[in-house]
């Protein structure tokens, strides 16, 4: 990789049609380097591969493309658009979801059908029906609705393999999965050496520092960065919050996951709501923040944000699902306090 294909990011190299092994980073530093997804790079999706779900290509292939399913419906806010934060689940709103999604499909490459089951499972609130396509409808289907979701025109699936596992397996239905979702499949993790028929490459990415979780650790098995400007669609927190604020005013201007670089010699990082103006920032802490280096990271980055002037508002996921007005009270309260001190640099 050049100098210049670093810059531009670890995935800029990469084929979108075929089948490679990764080399020279680690997954969680791929996905903390792309997190929020960069306007440049595919629909990038990882998929944790269990071992329990290994011991035949076809069981592989049924794991991933349920979880590439579940992510489309999770995703249903951004890809279309009308029912975008929806909350109505009843039969007319399911009917309508339906209409809207066929409606969406009739001008691009989606199929009528299968959006609209997804659609609706996402209004009504379950999972969609695994037997009602075909294993390659629901490949290709889904594939395709993440890269729409993301506004990209592709995917990319990014297979962690663990050690240990049949080398012969895992290359069998990452083929299939080229084939049949039309998606690049690049094969990482400790177990990807073992997939030899597939070209090796070398890439990299900034280190993560020790005890930073990355998407890969909040979401499993399927994780994907979020959109920045939108709440990640795999987080009912985030997506109960921006819904929460969205009612409200004086919430405007506010950003969701955005990176924030404090200095040219500081590490680039991502908040999950940002007042720029006012200089706000709200993180919505899971059970993973609890642990001990993630908890000292966490401090490290409020008192860097502190430094420069931000206040910084953390609530646990219990505390936004359980109660999320008083954590829009809490919010409003800071807002506008900052808002009549003025510019608080």
């Amino acid at each position: 990789m050049t100098a210049n294909d670093a810059a531009a990011g670890w995935w800029s190299s990469l084929p979108l049609d075929r089948v490679v092994r990764l080399r020279g980073a680690t997954e969680h530093e791929l996905a903390e380097a792309v997190n929020p997804l960069p306007s440049g790079a595919p629909s990038i999706v990882f998929f944790a591969v269990d071992p329990a779900t290994a011991n035949r290509a076809a069981d592989l292939v049924d794991a991933v493309v349920t979880g590439l399913e579940n992510a489309a419906v999770d995703a249903v806010p951004l890809w279309l658009g009308e029912f975008a934060h929806h909350e109505g689940s009843s039969t007319l709103d399911r009917r309508a979801a339906r209409v809207t999604a066929v409606r969406l499909a009739a001008d691009t490459p989606h199929f009528g059908p299968y959006v609209a089951a997804l659609a609706e499972s996402a209004v009504a609130g379950l999972r969609p029906r695994r037997n009602a396509f075909t294993v390659e409808t629901r490949a290709a289907g889904s594939a395709r609705i993440l890269a729409s979701a993301q506004q990209r025109r592709s995917t990319a699936l990014v297979l962690v393999v663990p050690s240990g596992l049949d080398g012969d397996v895992i290359g069998t239905a990452a083929e299939w999965l080229c084939n049949h979702a039309r998606t690049a499949v690049w094969v990482t993790g400790g177990g990807g050496s073992g997939t030899d028929r597939f070209p090796s490459v070398s890439v990299r990415a900034p280190a993560v520092p020790a005890g930073v979780s990355t998407v890969l650790d909040r979401f499993r098995p399927v994780s994907y960065p979020p959109i920045a400007g939108q709440p990640h669609p795999a987080s009912e927190p985030e997506k109960r919050l921006y819904r929460a604020l969205d009612l409200h005013e004086w919430a405007a201007g506010r950003e969701h996951n955005r990176t924030i670089r404090l200095g040219e010699l500081t590490r680039p990082f991502t908040v999950d709501v940002l007042w720029r103006t006012e200089r706000i920032v709200v993180e919505i802490d899971g059970n993973e923040h609890r642990a001990a280096d993630r908890f000292a990271e966490d401090r490290v980055r409020d008192n860097q944000l502190q430094t420069h002037g931000y206040l910084v508002l953390r609530f646990t996921n219990a505390q936004v699902i359980d109660d999320p007005h008083r954590a829009v009270a809490t919010i409003r309260e800071a807002v506008s306090r900052r808002r009549s001190k003025g510019d608080p640099r």
